[in-house]
């Protein structure tokens, strides 16, 4: 029965549906160079013959499909089981028959002795069948079970995650969705970027904040629309709670990324901008949001807003020497990094940047309330530099933040920064 075993399970390499062309090919002369002995009972051989014969000589399917019940009942040991599911599978292959298909898989696998090289992908194909029966829990097992086997095609950790998701259980949807993301990419080969979407809406789902911010940022990396950006950063600025310096931070670089979306967006950043302290950052946002139609003059609220802070734009940027020096006198860094944030939102970025590093070089950057705001200011000393187009001295400085808000926040901005300075695709 030699010569019927390696016809058989060669060809079953040909056909079987989960296993790349290619590789089948490899696997069909390794079955060739090393054959594998196969002890078939006297009766399976019996029956075996005929169905054989029509399957693959006379090419007459429904000869074939006719003996199997035969073959089937012929079967005496574990060869004869292996030796039928590959029959039966090609056989479904040949006449597209998927119930012959699937008894022949589940003969392969109930067998044991499927060859170690295809074993996995076997295990894998009956998972499917069973996945497709929404039988979702041994679904899982089984894949699990072609997984530990070493089984890596067909995006496995991706339809294991599915499975996960169809349980309702996120928390295992998105483990495996993040390790089909780290296997695709040490294959060299870029991951679906609707796979960080799917994590996300599992995270979201799971009401997890951390995975939400997680996977947030990761949508950033690999898909930075302004759509993306916008829903990243009101997240963070939602579930961090942030106060209005740190939202204004978020709000600066969701500017930048074109994110600010909606009315309520630029009624955020106006308050926390305060036309009395950044008349020009709010003129300028404004001017934006108008352009855009996402705000209109007619409102009352913004008109009002936007014609108070025309009127303090000249008197507020006539004091910046007078206040430079006064900064650049104190003994503490205080004054310095309050100036800074001044010429900052007046887009004033070389002045700004050097109040800042003169806040820093001074320390004792601690506000009326004893609350040190060192990290504010090198928040701001990247903003400054983003704008200068400084990547690394932006980076250095976001790398220095050190509080848990303002941490993330930066973030973000880096994100942003790595975008900007990465190569373009070839």
């Amino acid at each position: 029965m030699n010569r019927i075993s390696k016809f058989a399970a060669a060809f079953a390499l040909g056909a079987f549906a989960v296993i790349p062309a290619a590789h089948a090919a490899k696997e069909e002369k390794k079955e060739a160079a090393k054959p594998v002995k196969r002890n078939y009972s006297k009766e399976f051989q019996k029956a075996y013959g005929p169905a054989i014969d029509a399957f693959a000589k006379k090419k007459d399917m429904a000869a074939a499909a006719a003996a199997f019940p035969a073959v089937e009942a012929a079967i005496m040991n574990a060869d004869d089981r292996y030796e039928a599911g590959v029959f039966a599978f090609n056989l479904g292959a040949q006449s597209k028959d998927v119930a012959m298909q699937r008894k022949g898989v589940n003969l392969i696998v109930e067998s044991g002795v499927a060859p170690a090289d295809v074993k996995p992908a076997y295990a894998f194909q009956q998972a499917l069948y069973i996945y497709n029966d929404k039988d979702y829990p041994t679904a899982t097992t089984k894949m699990l079970d072609a997984y530990n086997m070493g089984y890596r095609g067909s995006n496995i950790e991706v339809q294991i995650s599915n499975a996960y998701r169809l349980q309702n259980n996120y928390g295992e949807a998105i483990n495996w969705m993040g390790k089909a993301i780290e296997a695709t990419k040490a294959a060299g080969s870029k991951p679906d970027t609707q796979w960080y979407a799917q994590a996300l809406n599992y995270a979201t789902r799971m009401k997890d904040n951390a995975q939400i911010l997680h996977w947030s940022k990761e949508m950033i990396k690999v898909d930075p629309r302004p759509e993306t950006y916008h829903d990243a950063l009101f997240q963070y600025q939602r579930i961090a709670d942030l106060d209005n310096l740190e939202s204004l931070s978020v709000l600066r670089l969701a500017r930048l990324n074109k994110a600010l979306m909606f009315e309520h967006e630029y009624k955020q950043y106006v308050e926390y901008a305060d036309a009395r302290r950044y008349p020009a950052e709010v003129s300028a946002v404004l001017d934006e949001g108008f352009a855009k139609g996402t705000i209109s003059k007619n409102n009352l609220t913004f008109s009002e807003i936007y014609s108070g802070a025309q009127k303090l734009i000249p008197e507020l940027s006539g004091t910046w020497a007078q206040d430079e020096k006064s900064a650049l006198a104190a003994p503490k860094g205080y004054s310095a990094m309050l100036t800074g944030d001044a010429l900052l939102s007046f887009a004033q970025y070389d002045r700004a940047k050097a109040m800042y590093e003169a806040a820093l070089s001074k320390g004792g950057i601690v506000d009326r309330d004893g609350i040190d705001q060192t990290d504010r200011a090198l928040t701001n000393l990247a903003i400054a530099n983003v704008y200068l187009k400084d990547w690394a001295g932006a980076k250095a400085a976001l790398a220095k933040v050190s509080g848990t808000k303002r941490k993330g926040i930066a973030e973000y901005w880096t994100i942003y920064i790595d975008q900007q300075t990465a190569a373009p695709a070839a």
